[in-house]
C-alpha cells in the first residue's frame, strides 16, 4: 500500500516453529506427522490451483503455528504456471541448516526433483517430489538422497533409490501403507508420481494412526510379501536405469567414433567438444550444401555452449536461417566489392583491439564474453562512433536515454571505455529478468533488439502452444503468430548474431586474417590483464 508518500508491504506474522526446528527439538508423533503432511498437501493443492509451483519445499519452509495450523513459507522462487508477466523474485537466504541455491538450478539440492536438478521445466509434480522427501525425513530422521558433496547428492537423486522406509522408520507399523504413498511421490519420472496434490490427499486420508501403539498404519493393510515385492521392484528399476545409461554411453561413443573417422576421410575434421579451435580443413566456399549445414549445426552448438548451459538442438528451419546469414556474409568477403566498400575481413580485423576490454568488462559482470564480442559485429560493425538513423550511437548502439540510464553522457558515447561496461551492465540486467542458461540467453539477445517487455509479451502469446520451450527458437518457429515487428526484424536478429559468431570463431574457414576472437579474450584473461 501507500500512505503519505510512503510505500509499504504488510505480510502475515507467523509465530511458531519450522519443521526443521520441530525435528531438532522434539520427537514428532506419528499422528503429528500425518497431520502436518495433510495440511502441507492441502496448501500445495491451493497453490497449484492458483497456477503456482513453490519449487523449494523443505523443512525450513514449513512452519507449524502454536495453534497447530501449518503454513508453507517463502515463495521467493515460486514459478507461475500461467503466462508470466514478470521474472521470478530475487532469492533470499533462509535461516536453518539448508539454503536455497541461487543460479541456473533453483531450489535446495537435497529436496530437488530430478527434472529440477537437470534444469528442465517443472510443474506441480516437482513440489510433490519435495513433499515426499520431507515426509520421508520426518519419519526416518534422515534424507532419502544424500552424498558427501552437492554433486554426489544430485547423482543420488537422478540415479539411486532411497533405503525403503520400512527399514529405517521406527514410527511405521510393519503393515503400513504410507511407504507406498512416499514411493509414488519419489518416482524419478514425473509422469509416475501423483498428478495433483488432490490425488495425494486422497491417499493420505487412507492412512490412519493406531492409538494403542502410536504407529502409522493403513485402512487397507499390505502384506510382508508385498513389501518384499516393493523392494525387489526398487532393485529392478535401478538395474534397468543403469543398463540404459551404459547403453546410451556406448551409443554416444560409437557415433562419435564414426563421425571422426568419416570426417578424417573427407579431410574436414570438426571439433565435437565445443572447446578450443574447431577450424575445418575445408573453406566454406568449397563445401557442399550438406557440408555447410553440418558445419553450421556443429558450430551453432559450440556457440550456444559458450553462451550457457542447456543448448538447444535446432531444427532444419532454424539452421537454414542461420545459414542464410552465413552465406550472405561469406559472399561479402569473397568479392572485392566496389572501391571504398569494406570487406568482412575489415570488420573482424577492426574488432581485434576491442576484444580484451570487452572480455574484462563482461566477465566482471558474469555475462558470457561471447555475447559482448559479437554484438558489436551486428550492431555497429565495430565502428566505435557509428550513429544510426534512429540516433543510436557507439560500438554497442545505445540510444542517448539508455546510455544516460547506465551512466554514459551523450558526449561520451563514442568512448569505448565508457560504453563497454555499460553494455555489460545492460546485458546483466536482462539476464536477471530473463535467465542465464543458453536457452534464456537467446531471449536476452532478442531483448537487446526489442526490449525485455516485448520478449515477455511474445512468450506469453505462445505459452499454450504445443512443445512450448522458453527460448528464441520457439518464437521463431511460431513467428507467423507474432507481431509484424518480430517477423520483420526480431526473427532475424538472433540468427544474424549466430552467423557473426560462427564466422568470427572460424576465421580461416571464411578467409579471414584475424584469430578466433574468443581466443583473444582467453589470451588476455590468462595473461592476468
Amino acid at each position: 500500500g501507500e500512505t503519505d508518500g510512503i510505500y509499504f508491504i504488510a505480510t502475515e506474522f507467523i509465530e511458531g516453529l519450522t519443521i526443521r526446528q520441530l525435528l531438532a527439538s522434539s520427537e514428532l508423533s506419528a499422528g503429528a506427522i500425518l497431520d502436518i503432511a495433510a495440511q502441507v498437501a492441502s496448501a500445495l493443492a491451493a497453490a497449484h490451483a492458483a497456477g503456482i509451483v513453490h519449487r523449494d519445499i523443505k523443512p525450513e519452509n514449513i512452519m507449524r503455528r502454536s495453534d497447530g495450523l501449518v503454513k508453507i513459507l517463502d515463495f521467493g522462487i515460486a514459478k507461475l504456471l500461467e503466462p508470466e508477466s514478470q521474472p521470478d523474485a530475487d532469492n533470499r537466504r533462509v535461516a536453518g541448516e539448508t539454503h536455497t541455491e541461487a543460479g541456473l538450478v533453483m531450489g535446495t539440492v537435497s529436496y530437488m526433483s530430478p527434472e529440477q536438478a537437470r534444469g528442465l521445466p517443472v510443474d506441480e509434480r516437482t513440489d510433490i517430489w519435495s513433499f515426499g522427501v520431507v515426509l520421508y525425513e520426518m519419519l526416518s530422521k534422515r534424507l532419502p538422497f544424500r552424498g558427501a558433496t552437492r554433486m554426489d547428492t544430485l547423482v543420488a537423486i537422478l540415479d539411486r533409490e532411497p533405503v525403503p522406509l520400512c527399514e529405517v522408520a521406527g514410527r511405521l507399523n510393519a503393515n503400513s501403507r504410507l511407504p507406498q504413498v512416499i514411493d509414488r511421490c519419489l518416482r524419478k519420472e514425473a509422469g509416475e508420481r501423483y498428478r495433483t496434490a488432490h490425488e495425494l490427499i486422497a491417499d493420505l486420508r487412507n492412512v490412519v494412526v493406531d492409538p494403542e501403539v502410536g504407529k502409522v498404519q493403513a485402512v487397507s493393510v499390505t502384506s510382508n510379501e508385498a513389501a518384499a515385492r516393493e523392494r525387489e521392484e526398487f532393485r529392478r528399476r535401478d538395474l534397468r536405469r543403469r543398463y540404459l545409461m551404459a547403453l546410451t554411453v556406448f551409443a554416444l561413443l560409437l557415433v562419435t567414433s564414426i563421425v571422426i573417422i568419416l570426417s578424417r576421410r573427407s579431410g574436414a575434421h570438426w571439433s565435437l567438444t565445443g572447446s578450443g579451435s574447431s577450424e575445418t580443413a575445408k573453406v566454406y566456399s568449397q563445401m557442399t550444401e550438406a557440408e555447410r549445414l553440418t558445419f553450421i549445426d556443429q558450430q551453432e552448438q559450440r556457440i550456444s555452449t559458450m553462451m550457457g548451459d542447456r543448448p538447444v538442438k535446432l531444427n532444419p528451419d532454424a539452421l537454414s536461417v542461420i545459414k542464410t546469414y552465413v552465406d550472405r556474409d561469406a559472399a561479402r568477403n569473397e568479392t572485392s566489392g566496389q572501391v571504398g566498400e569494406e570487406t568482412l575481413n575489415d570488420v573482424y580485423t577492426r574488432a581485434t583491439p576491442y576484444v580484451p576490454l570487452i572480455a574484462r568488462s563482461f566477465a566482471a559482470r558474469k555475462v558470457p564474453v561471447i555475447i559482448g564480442i559479437y554484438l558489436p559485429v551486428i550492431e555497429s560493425a565495430y565502428r566505435n562512433c557509428y550513429e544510426s538513423n534512429i540516433g543510436a550511437k557507439g560500438l554497442f548502439q545505445f540510444l542517448p536515454q539508455t546510455a544516460k540510464n547506465y551512466g554514459v553522457a551523450p558526449d561520451e558515447m563514442c568512448d569505448v571505455e565508457k560504453m563497454t561496461p555499460a553494455a555489460a551492465d545492460y546485458i546483466a540486467d536482462r539476464m536477471a529478468e530473463l535467465g542465464e542458461d543458453s536457452e534464456s540467453m537467446t531471449l536476452v539477445l532478442l531483448s537487446y533488439n526489442r526490449g525485455a517487455e516485448a520478449v515477455r509479451t511474445n512468450l506469453r502469446q505462445l505459452r499454450t502452444t504445443e512443445n512450448y520451450e522458453r527460448n528464441f527458437w520457439t518464437l521463431f518457429a511460431h513467428r507467423d503468430q507474432l507481431d509484424s515487428t518480430f517477423r520483420e526484424e526480431g526473427a532475424n536478429y538472433v540468427p544474424s548474431f549466430f552467423a557473426a559468431a560462427i564466422i568470427g570463431e572460424n576465421p580461416r574457414t571464411f578467409g579471414l586474417t584475424s584469430a578466433p576472437l574468443s581466443s583473444l579474450a582467453a589470451r588476455d584473461q590468462s595473461s592476468g590483464h
